[in-house]
């Protein structure tokens, strides 16, 4: 895999539980120290501005309902975005840990990286 350099913004946006996807981390703004894993998501659509969602958790042996709105506080959210290097423009996915890494701005590809020279933010 060839290294690359990421220039991420701190991950401060407001994070619904209908962003939410399986193996996300995530705490109730009200209990911040009591992380929950998502291992499945059911979404049920009552009405253009109602949705509940059906959160299976493991070791819990009922799903948690709640509506797609509810704000969660994001501990793990591990997503691939496509970014093009800003010197060739050649295409890459990347992935990050949104809540850890940040949300990416731009990218370096690993053809313009020197592989002793890189900042902590290379991957």
């Amino acid at each position: 895999m060839s290294s690359h350099a990421v220039v991420t913004l701190s991950f401060t946006r407001p994070v619904y539980a209908h962003e939410l996807r399986p193996g996300d981390v995530f705490a109730f703004p009200d209990a911040p120290h009591t992380p929950l894993t998502v291992a499945d998501v059911k979404k049920t659509v009552i009405s253009p501005e109602l949705a509940l969602l059906a959160l299976v958790l493991p070791g819990h042996t009922e799903p948690v309902h709640l509506p797609a709105s509810t704000p969660v506080r994001p501990l793990r959210m591990v997503r691939t975005v496509s970014l093009s290097c800003l010197l060739c423009r050649k295409p890459q996915d990347v992935k990050l840990d949104l809540p850890h890494d940040g949300e990416p701005l731009s990218l370096v590809c690993g053809n313009h990286v020197s592989g002793t020279d890189q900042t902590p933010e290379a991957k």
